[in-house]
């Protein structure tokens, strides 16, 4: 009695009796406990007399290998509550794997996670990184917008969608105070991002992750490649380089490797050899190249303090250019060009970037992944930030208000038209 007693957590001066069973695999505890006077909810007089007890099951955690059911008055412990909050910690558990785990419907899991689990938003940092990431089975809005602080890597909050008009309108909520204290924000290059900057955070500076601009670049020479590649003959060797080699063009250094036989080419060659072959199909296709080069060289080298000098020397390089593909690159580097030099601004020893923001936004498509998806945004939110953030905790009071989705009320059930129907129909 009292070994169990201790392990359900309950003070034995409480309990009166209890016994347990092995019932079909089921192990069964059977509680009762001391009677305590309760006062009459009409008149407020104390009585120890109970009309009637109302047996319930309640489905316990206490054993992981076996199921275990409690027969008292309640629906479930408070053991088996702390243990699904703490299943759900980790980002890569479902609804489904934490009932299985404690012998519970994946609804009730459900049920507890939306009464506990309510994550505010954090304080804006003096550094922000945002960016959006495709996460929601929602026809009004497929991204999600993150807000993460650069520096402790945590999530500020989560936002249903990436629209000029809902950034403001979430932007608007927070006080000035709060928001004149952001320094810099860190992007892509997403215009909506950088006009409700401007309007919502004058104080702030805006820098452009370098991936992103690289990226661009990159898609620009492998443009010009398909380009070049759609005007030769598929059955020369100019085609079958182009082809089945573009990622010697996009990767950033070709080191020389052991030399290999190619039958296409009937010979002995290695990377950097099959490099220069390519540059020498087109002039356009090796100039699309070196500046792509030229700017990884920018991009790796160069510091804040030489990084206006620098960029402009690339943009120079670029203009000279009589290529389609890179006149537009040109367009877009004179467009960001502020941004992307805030981007080499190191604060506490780390260069800007939106790096960190890349493994968080795995991690939502992990929960979105393990999930099937949500519908539930606010449920998706709280996940979310209650996975990513180590600091977060629930809220064991139990006064919160669960979360619900906005629904339409059922209509009537016509069953006396629906039998018509069928009989009009099958004949039955």
């Amino acid at each position: 009695m009292f070994i169990l007693s201790d392990m359900l957590g309950i003070p034995q001066d409480i309990v009166s009796d209890i016994s347990s069973s092995n019932q079909n695999g089921i192990f069964m505890i059977h509680l009762s406990l001391k009677v305590k006077p309760h006062a009459c909810p009409s008149c407020g007089h104390f009585t120890s007399h109970i009309k009637e007890y109302k047996i319930k099951h309640i489905k316990h955690s206490l054993l992981n290998r076996q199921q275990c059911l409690i027969h008292y008055k309640d629906s479930i412990s408070n053991l088996t509550i702390l243990n699904v909050l703490n299943e759900l910690k980790e980002s890569n558990a479902t609804f489904a794997s934490v009932a299985r785990h404690n012998f519970i419907s994946s609804t009730k899991v459900q049920e507890i996670f939306d009464l506990y689990v309510h994550i505010p938003r954090k304080s804006l940092p003096d550094v922000v990184c945002i960016d959006e990431v495709y996460a929601l089975k929602d026809n009004h809005s497929k991204y999600v917008c993150l807000l993460l602080d650069f520096n402790s890597h945590e999530l500020i909050d989560m936002l249903p969608e990436r629209k000029k008009f809902s950034l403001f309108k979430y932007f608007d909520k927070i006080s000035v105070e709060e928001r004149s204290h952001v320094r810099f924000f860190i992007m892509d290059m997403y215009c909506v991002y950088r006009d409700v900057i401007h309007s919502r955070f004058p104080m702030a500076h805006i820098a452009v992750d370098s991936f992103h601009v690289i990226m661009n670049i990159n898609k620009a020479l492998d443009n010009v490649r398909i380009r070049i590649m759609k005007g030769v003959r598929k059955d020369i060797v100019e085609y079958y380089l182009l082809k089945n080699f573009k990622w010697l063009l996009l990767k950033k250094e070709v080191r020389e490797n052991k030399h290999k036989f190619n039958r296409r080419l009937n010979r002995y060659i290695n990377y950097p050899q099959l490099l220069d072959l390519i540059l020498k199909i087109s002039p356009e296709l090796n100039e699309a190249y070196l500046i792509k080069d030229r700017y990884l060289i920018f991009n790796s080298y160069s510091d804040f303090h030489n990084a206006d000098k620098d960029f402009n020397d690339v943009l120079c390089l670029i203009k000279k250019s009589k290529i389609p593909e890179m006149i537009s690159i040109y367009k877009m580097l004179n467009n960001w060009a502020e941004e992307i030099l805030n981007s080499f601004i190191v604060i506490n020893g780390r260069r800007l970037s939106n790096g960190i923001m890349e493994s968080r936004n795995s991690i939502v498509k992990l929960i979105k992944k393990t999930g099937n998806g949500y519908v539930n945004f606010a449920r998706f939110r709280n996940r979310c930030m209650y996975c990513m953030n180590k600091d977060s905790c629930p809220d064991l009071s139990g006064n919160a208000i669960p979360i619900k989705m906005k629904g339409h009320k059922r209509g009537p059930y016509k069953k006396q038209q629906i039998k018509l129907l069928c009989f009009v129909l099958f004949g039955i």
